[in-house]
């Protein structure tokens, strides 16, 4: 394993699933550090804020090299590292990746995941969650001066977040955006194998999670699965059966059983790694 690449991420995190999955189809030796960003709230931490100024994840440490924000990951990753190719040859395929990319990244998959989660687990994403973050956000503020603007930043971001999930008529909004643009993705798929053309890009990187993440919270048959949009339906499922979707660990269902306490042993062991480490 190349100790000069570390991932900090969470095995749930929508994004950090899109760099692992780049990563795993270039087939770059990576550390992973877990970030916890459900129960801790590390990425809130200050040693974690001062790597990633936005507080969240993933980032990519390469030697001396910090970057974040995945759309900007997932182009380093495929600059950097030798490996298949993933950005077409050609302008026009190149045009296309990079429009299927900003189109994914300016979704709010944040605030549909959140509102769309049913039963214990969306009760407590929603009304425990967000009030621990805000009360988390506000004593690290107070309490680190040289970090405080980023912490209201972050503050400011968390209430729009809450206040959106609780207001049906926008993550409506949210949703018929989603529906116009995998509406374009099946028109898309009748003319090649792939968003950006016939072969795999980054652009199929990033939708792989995208489509994931629908199926994950049950969305994907009122919007694209069981009939509706055949061709997107049947390019998820090749997206699926690629080695690198199970060697990146794309969520597309909750963990359960042996799993679950497999997940939770993992954050713990990246938690303690970070403890020492820092």
């Amino acid at each position: 394993m190349d100790a000069n690449v570390t991932l900090y991420g969470f095995p749930g995190s929508l994004c950090s699933q899109k760099v692992r999955l780049a990563l795993a189809e270039k087939r770059v030796p990576y550390r992973s550090r877990i970030v916890d960003i459900e129960l801790r709230l590390q990425n809130y931490e200050p040693w974690y804020m001062r790597l990633n100024p936005r507080g969240v994840v993933p980032t990519l440490v390469h030697g001396d090299r910090v970057v974040t924000d995945s759309a900007r990951i997932l182009r380093y990753v495929d600059e950097t590292f030798e490996g298949p190719p993933l950005v077409p040859d050609s302008s026009d395929g190149r045009e296309r990746m990079t429009g299927w990319i900003d189109q994914q990244d300016r979704l709010r998959m944040r605030e549909l995941s959140y509102a769309s989660f049913r039963g214990a687990l969306g009760l407590v994403l929603r009304r425990v969650s967000m009030p621990l973050r805000l009360s988390k956000l506000r004593r690290l503020r107070d309490a680190n001066s040289d970090l405080a603007q980023l912490y209201q930043a972050k503050i400011d971001d968390v209430r729009e977040w809450r206040a959106a999930i609780a207001k049906p008529v926008e993550i409506a909004g949210i949703r018929r955006e989603l529906e116009v643009v995998l509406r374009r993705a099946e028109r898309q798929l009748g003319e090649c194998t792939h968003l950006a053309g016939d072969d795999y890009s980054l652009a199929d990187v990033a939708w792989t999670c995208v489509l994931a993440r629908l199926e994950m919270t049950g969305l994907a048959p009122s919007l694209w699965a069981g009939g509706r949009s055949p061709r997107l339906e049947a390019y998820y499922a090749r997206l699926c059966a690629r080695p690198s979707f199970t060697k990146a660990d794309v969520w597309n269902a909750m963990p359960r059983g042996r799993a679950r306490l497999a997940l939770i042993r993992s954050i713990r062991a990246g938690s303690r790694a970070e403890g020492r480490e820092r």
